[in-house]
C-alpha cells in the first residue's frame, strides 16, 4: 500500500513566507498531518496517515529561495484504522519497518512564489529506494497565535507508484483488477514555525 508521505511535503509551507526574515523553520507537528489514499477492490479508497514525523528547512523571503528541506517519517507510525492491516503494512510485503524504519524527502534548493501553486522537486526514499518526486504546494496564509508565534499554513500534494519503491504486493480479483491500487495519492496539510 502506497503511503501518502505527507511528512515530507509539509515542509513546503515555505511557499510564501510573506513577512518573515530569512531563517530556519520546522514543521508544527501538532497542527500538521501526513496522509495518503489508495484504491481498494477498484471501487473505493482506503485512507491512512503517519503519526510520527519531523521536518525542517531554511527560507529566504527576499529571494524566494527554499533550501535544505529535510523530512523524516517513521514507517512504524502508519495508521489506517485497522490493527491487522497496519501490521501487514509494517511487514516485509510493504514497508519492512525493521530493516527500513524511516521514509525521507529531501530537496536541496527550490524557488517558491507567493500565491498560487509552486512545484518543489526533491528525492523521496522509501524502503531504501530513492526516486525523484515533485510536490505541488500552496501557501494558505499566516497568522499569529495569542502567544505571538507566527504560523504558516500550507497544502502539499503528489502521487507516486508504489512499485517504484519495491512495494508491489497485490492479489488479483476474480472479475479482473487488483485488490490494491498501484498509485498512491499523498496529501500534507499543516503549519510551520520559525525555529
Amino acid at each position: 500500500m502506497k503511503t501518502k508521505l505527507y511528512l515530507i511535503p509539509s515542509l513546503l509551507v515555505l511557499l510564501t513566507f510573506g513577512s518573515l526574515q530569512a531563517g530556519n523553520f520546522k514543521l508544527d507537528n501538532a497542527h500538521t498531518g501526513v496522509g495518503f489514499k489508495i484504491k481498494h477492490l477498484t471501487i473505493s479508497n482506503v485512507s491512512g496517515s503517519f503519526k510520527d514525523f519531523s521536518g525542517k528547512f531554511a527560507y529566504d523571503e527576499a529571494t524566494g529561495t527554499l533550501t535544505d528541506l529535510d523530512v523524516t517519517i517513521k514507517a512504524a507510525s502508519i495508521h489506517t484504522n485497522d490493527e491487522k492491516r497496519d501490521g501487514h503494512l509494517k511487514g516485509k510485503d510493504f514497508f519492512n519497518v525493521d530493516d527500513h524504519p524511516s521514509l525521507t524527502f529531501k530537496a536541496k534548493k527550490a524557488t517558491v512564489k507567493k500565491g498560487g501553486v509552486s512545484k518543489i522537486q526533491g528525492e523521496l526514499t522509501i524502503k531504501g529506494v530513492t526516486k525523484p518526486v515533485t510536490l505541488e504546494v500552496k501557501f494558505t496564509g499566516s497568522a499569529k497565535d495569542p502567544w505571538g508565534n507566527t504560523h504558516l499554513g500550507f497544502e502539499a500534494e503528489t502521487k507516486i507508484k508504489r512499485a517504484d519503491f519495491d512495494i508491489a504486493w497485490n492479489k488479483p480479483l476474480e472479475k479482473g483488477g487488483l485488490l490494491i491500487g498501484e498509485e498512491v495519492s499523498i496529501r500534507i496539510e499543516g503549519e510551520a514555525l520559525p525555529e
